[in-house]
């Protein structure tokens, strides 16, 4: 069968649009929708970063829930769940402004794009080729800023005075998002129903595709000093994340006065830097290691969030901003790709649902604190984020030389 006959199509669009939504619009988006919120007067500045936060908590219970889950079966059908939980929430959130059904809806939906973000990307991937992956994992990681772009321009075109308006429009843009994960999850499971011994033979055959690798052969995950510290190196690029991601449209109608709808246009240009980021990363040849794009993806946050922090000029913070999404899109990617490099393809889903988790943790922590900064000054979140960003980027060029060393 020829490259291109097997390509996975769907597969490969259904997990980007599980990430669209999981991350883009419930987890990125929010940052436009929180600021709608404050504006409205539905809640405070500092209680934008509690509410990721928990947003988050639930996240961290799906991935762990998602990490034990043995049988695809099964792990389909929560998939499907969280499909279901994460376009109902955008429903009924803010259909009461307070904060008790905020913190309520956070933690659900939270728990439903777990499922997306760790149990889809794996089905997309599934039926591809060795040499076809870390392309796919780009685009699929790249739909993360697509759906947040799409949701931002559309909110600053159509419903940017309106709070619950702006709200249901992210609603029905993940209705449509949704439609090809439904098939994929349909599709996979009738193959599951009807051809459960053929699935089983493909999925053992897969495994001799690429050289033998460490643990591929168990069915826990051995932890290498080297693997540890990769998951220290994630922790800090979820504490890296925060500062940004959750709190640029804030900065920019404190601090420049713009207004709602200009702050959610620049922050459309953040997460066009995901996307694209996400899109290179998966893209550069081959010829150049993961490790070494990981690294110079690090450095790249680092410079984006200098810049964004540094000028008082309104070009140069637009330009950081995008620097800043081009790392986080690449790195992402290329995590999950390294993780499939080094653990093999039996334990990929569950090394990246952990790994999933432990980056969690780093962003539900530095949410907190940001929402205590947020009030003293909303500037030092972005310095402190700074910090956060420039330790990563130090442990990754520690991570990657371990890594090579160990025989990664």
């Amino acid at each position: 069968m020829s490259e291109r006959s097997s390509y996975d199509y769907l597969g490969v669009l259904a997990a980007s649009c599980a990430l669209a939504i999981g991350i883009g619009l419930e987890r990125s988006e929010f940052a436009v929708l929180g600021n709608s919120m404050v504006s409205s007067g539905w809640m405070k500045p500092e209680n934008i970063g509690q509410l990721v936060g928990l947003n988050l908590a639930g996240y961290m219970v799906g991935a762990v829930h998602q990490a034990r889950i043995q049988s695809d079966v099964a792990s389909l059908r929560v998939n499907r769940l969280g499909l279901y939980v994460c376009i109902i929430s955008f429903f009924v959130e803010p259909l009461i402004p307070a904060m008790g059904w905020q913190v309520l809806w956070r933690l659900i939906s939270g728990w439903g794009c777990a499922q997306l973000v760790t149990g889809i990307p794996s089905f997309g991937v599934k039926r591809l080729q060795t040499n076809q992956k870390r392309a796919a994992l780009g685009f699929t990681f790249a739909g993360a800023g697509l759906g947040a772009v799409i949701g931002s321009l559309l909110i600053s075109a159509l419903t940017s005075g309106s709070t619950i308006g702006s709200w249901f429009l992210i609603g029905g843009l993940s209705i449509v998002m949704g439609i090809p994960i439904y098939l994929l999850i349909e599709r996979e499971m009738k193959s599951l129903r009807l051809h459960p011994q053929d699935v089983a033979e493909q999925q053992e055959a897969a495994t001799e595709l690429p050289p033998p690798q460490p643990n591929t052969s168990s069915e826990k995950i051995k932890w290498s000093p080297s693997l540890v510290l990769f998951a220290i190196t994630a922790f800090f690029f979820g504490a890296g994340q925060v500062s940004i991601l959750t709190y640029e449209p804030l900065f920019l109608t404190s601090v420049f006065k713009m207004s709602e709808a200009d702050a959610s246009s620049s922050y459309s240009l953040v997460v066009f830097g995901y996307m694209i980021g996400a899109i290179i990363g998966g893209l550069v040849p081959k010829k150049f290691s993961t490790d070494l794009l990981l690294q110079i993806s690090a450095w790249v946050g680092v410079l984006g969030t200098l810049l964004f922090i540094a000028s008082p000029a309104i070009s140069i913070v637009t330009i950081g901003g995008i620097l800043f999404g081009i790392w986080n899109g690449a790195y992402i990617g290329l995590l999950v790709a390294r993780l499939g490099e080094i653990l093999g393809p039996v334990l990929a889903r569950k090394g990246w649902a952990i790994f999933s988790f432990v980056l969690s943790i780093g962003f539900i922590i530095v949410t907190f604190v940001s929402g205590y900064l947020a009030q003293i000054s909303v500037p030092m979140i972005f310095y402190f984020g700074l910090a956060l960003v420039l330790i990563h980027a130090i442990l990754e060029n520690i991570t990657a030389f371990m890594l090579n060393r160990e025989g990664h």
